[in-house]
């Protein structure tokens, strides 16, 4: 079975970042992987995917968001991935929670669902 999510988290760790759909316990560099909303029609899934760079500093996230956008935008994408865009971000998203800097970038993409 095909899960755009982990498909999407594989790429990046291939890519040297240490991503996961939830905040890894400790500080550093990391990416979130959030899965918004998705149609399903005819074997594709039309996933909306929120990434989120998590960095010691505003900076390094902005840096980070940019730099994944550029990988996803016009590099290989992830196996099953036929398109993606960037709908908006990256943006500062700073969180209250863990007071750590944060961006967000927001992705619409389209998956075959089956080989």
């Amino acid at each position: 079975m095909f899960s755009a999510t982990e498909s999407l988290i594989s790429w990046l760790a291939a890519k040297g970042w240490r991503a996961s759909t939830q905040p890894p316990a400790g500080k550093g560099e990391f990416v979130t992987v959030e899965r918004t909303s998705a149609a399903v029609e005819n074997l594709v899934d039309y996933p909306t995917f929120a990434l989120q760079t998590w960095a010691p500093t505003e900076a390094r996230a902005e840096e980070m968001a940019l730099t994944i956008r550029e990988q996803l935008l016009l590099g290989e994408r992830p196996v099953g991935f036929h398109s993606i865009t960037a709908e908006n971000g990256p943006y500062p998203f700073w969180d209250e929670d863990t007071r750590m800097p944060r961006y967000q970038t927001v992705y619409a993409c389209a998956c075959q669902l089956v080989n």
